[in-house]
C-alpha cells in the first residue's frame, strides 16, 4: 500500500542549453590563427580574407592579424540583392602604413573601409608622432591684454539716479 498520493505527470519543466552563438572577437581586435570569430547557424556572416568556414558555419582565423567587418551586396538564389557581413583578417605587416598619403593611396586602390582604416591605425601606435609646438604664438597670446568689459554696475545706478 502507497504511502503518499500519487501525483501527476507534467510535459512542462525543461529546457535545452543555450548554444552560445554570435560574435566572439570584435572588428579591430587582434587574434591569432585558429581562433573562432563568429558562432554561427546558417551564412549570417561570410568568410573573407584570412577567414574560412567550419562545419557548423562557424568562422575561424587562418593566419594572425586584425579582425575587420566590412558589408557587401550579395544575389539571393531569386535574384535579390541581399547587405551581407564579411569577415576579414589582414596581417600586420599589410597594415604598418607609415605616411598618411600611403593610406590615401590605399584607400582608393582597395577601396577599403573605414574599419579596416581605424585597425591600420591601432598597429601604427609605435610611430612616433611630431609635435609642433608654437611657443611664439603662445607667447603672443599670453603678452596681450584681457578685453576690457564696461562695468554694468555703475550703469544701473546712474540709469537709477536720473529717474
Amino acid at each position: 500500500m502507497a504511502h503518499t498520493k500519487a501525483k501527476g505527470t507534467t510535459k512542462l519543466g525543461r529546457d535545452s542549453a543555450s548554444k552560445r552563438l554570435g560574435v566572439k572577437i570584435f572588428g579591430g581586435s587582434p587574434i591569432k590563427c585558429g581562433q573562432i570569430i563568429v558562432r554561427q547557424r546558417g551564412t549570417k556572416f561570410l568568410p573573407g580574407e584570412g577567414v574560412k568556414r567550419g562545419a557548423d558555419d562557424t568562422l575561424y582565423a587562418i593566419r594572425d592579424g586584425i579582425v575587420l567587418f566590412r558589408q557587401t551586396r550579395r544575389k539571393s538564389f531569386n535574384g535579390n540583392k541581399k547587405i551581407k557581413q564579411v569577415v576579414s583578417v589582414i596581417e600586420n605587416e599589410k597594415s604598418n602604413i607609415k605616411n598618411q598619403s600611403d593610406k590615401l593611396k590605399l584607400k582608393k586602390n582597395e577601396s577599403e573601409s573605414k574599419t579596416e582604416i581605424m585597425a591600420k591605425e591601432k598597429l601604427n601606435i609605435n610611430e612616433e608622432k611630431e609635435v609642433q609646438e608654437t611657443k611664439p604664438e603662445r607667447e603672443a597670446i599670453r603678452e596681450q591684454e584681457p578685453p576690457k568689459i564696461p562695468a554694468r554696475r555703475n550703469a544701473k545706478k546712474e540709469s537709477k539716479s536720473k529717474k
